[in-house]
C-alpha cells in the first residue's frame, strides 16, 4: 500500500481520537473504555517500535524516525519494510 494512504489512515485515525476527546460522550463500558485506552497507546509504543527497528536495521534512519511521529506509520513500516525483509539492509553484529 502507498505511503500516502497509510498516513491518510493515520490521520483518520487520530481525528476519531481527538473526537473522543473533545465530544461530551463518556463510555459506561468498561470494554469500550478499554478499546479507547488501546487506541490511544497503540500509536505511541507503535512508534516507539518503529524507531528502535530503524535506528537497529536501516542504513539511514533519520526519515524513519521522522515518519514515526505521524500516527499510525508503523503500520506502514511493518508491511512495507519488516514483513517484506527490506529492514534487513545492514549486518548487525
Amino acid at each position: 500500500m502507498k505511503l500516502f494512504l497509510w498516513v491518510v489512515f493515520g490521520f483518520i485515525v487520530a481525528g476519531l481520537a481527538f473526537f473522543l476527546i473533545a465530544s461530551v460522550w463518556s463510555p459506561t463500558n468498561p470494554l469500550v473504555q478499554d478499546l479507547i485506552v488501546v487506541l490511544f497507546m497503540l500509536p505511541s509504543v507503535g512508534a516507539f517500535w518503529m524507531m528502535y527497528s530503524a535506528i537497529r536495521h536501516e542504513k539511514q534512519p533519520l526519515r524513519f524516525i521522522l515518519l514515526a511521529f505521524i500516527p499510525f506509520a508503523f503500520i506502514w513500516y511493518y508491511f512495507e519494510h519488516v514483513r517484506s525483509g527490506k529492514h534487513l539492509q545492514r549486518q548487525v553484529t
